[in-house]
């Protein structure tokens, strides 16, 4: 049965070590075998009622493009405290076991990414965001742990997963703002994109001069909606925004990267193994021209270690 699946596009920012290294060149190293390694059992044996893992990840090529695909799983277990029996509630003491996943797929030229949702209460992002962080600091200390020369230790990853914005959801979420309190625009070491703003550039390229892995900037109160919804559209997943507002009705609300992204409809054959399902979201996307718009600089990235990628990708196919 092909169903329409809930799905979000966003920029998967990783650079690793004070020098802000690209993703790519750390592929091979730290990304690809952190995601393949089998932490599902690690994680059940730490006896968490709800954990998060990576399963059925692959490199794959993509009308010649090189993607990275696979499924997060929120490991959980459902308490069911009371049920209607017979027309009348009653206390239950019932547990269920349940593992709902998203699909996620990276584009390597770019890092654009996408999450598919599979159902209510599969993985978000924001689980992805932060499983991915785990994931890799817990490869990178175990291989590093008996390594005695600091020089040839591996490098520390700095990620960040920003959901892409849209016009039409900024304008949407908006709507119903009577007063912005303040934008705070989170920018961190770019990998190999550029902003089309000479002062955000600038920041940028302190944070490595300053041995920084983050900064802020914040505008306060500002009058001009239009502008806001711009400037907003205008990150392109490579700024963090965070919009504190008050809404007509007189409530107060945080806005965030999630906010103003799109959700989009891709539909997945519920009948397909997973593997399969993921070549056919993967040529749904590459294609669209948020997932596969690409700087000068990621091109040149990505020509770079285009062999490597190759070589490993044939290595598994075999």
């Amino acid at each position: 049965m092909i169903i329409d699946k809930t799905s979000y596009i966003a920029n998967f920012n990783l650079t690793f070590g004070s020098e802000n290294e690209p993703m790519l060149s750390q592929f091979e190293n730290i990304i690809f075998p952190a995601f393949t390694r089998n932490y599902k059992e690690e994680n059940r044996k730490k006896n968490k009622k709800t954990t998060f893992f990576f399963e059925q990840v692959k490199l794959t090529n993509v009308k010649g493009e090189f993607v990275l695909a696979g499924l997060i799983v929120k490991s959980t277990r459902l308490e069911v405290k009371s049920r209607i029996i017979d027309g009348e509630l009653v206390r239950t003491d019932e547990v269920y076991p349940s593992d709902p996943y998203s699909y996620f797929l990276i584009n390597l030229k770019n890092h654009r990414m996408v999450l598919v949702k599979n159902q209510n209460g599969s993985p978000t992002l924001k689980n992805f965001s932060s499983t991915a962080r785990d994931v890799l600091y817990d490869f990178i200390r175990e291989q590093n742990k008996n390594i005695i020369n600091k020089n040839d230790k591996l490098p520390l990853p700095n990620l960040n997963v920003v959901a892409i914005p849209f016009e039409g959801t900024i304008e949407e979420q908006l709507k119903d703002v009577k007063k912005i309190n303040n934008i705070t625009l989170k920018f961190y070491p770019l990998n190999g994109d550029i902003m089309e703003n000479e002062t955000v550039d600038e920041l940028t390229e302190a944070l490595k001069s300053l041995g920084s892995k983050t900064g802020h900037l914040r505008f306060n109160s500002p009058q001009n909606k239009e502008n806001v919804t711009q400037i907003l559209k205008d990150t392109k997943g490579l700024l963090e925004p965070t919009v504190k507002v008050q809404f007509q009705n007189g409530t107060s609300g945080t806005l965030k990267d999630d906010s103003f992204t799109e959700e989009m409809s891709i539909p997945v054959d519920e009948e397909e193994t997973f593997l399969q399902n993921i070549d056919v979201i993967a040529g749904k996307l590459i294609n669209k021209e948020e997932f596969n718009e690409t700087s000068p600089e990621n091109k040149k990235i990505y020509d770079r270690f285009f062999t490597k990628l190759e070589g490993l990708y044939n290595k598994f196919l075999r």
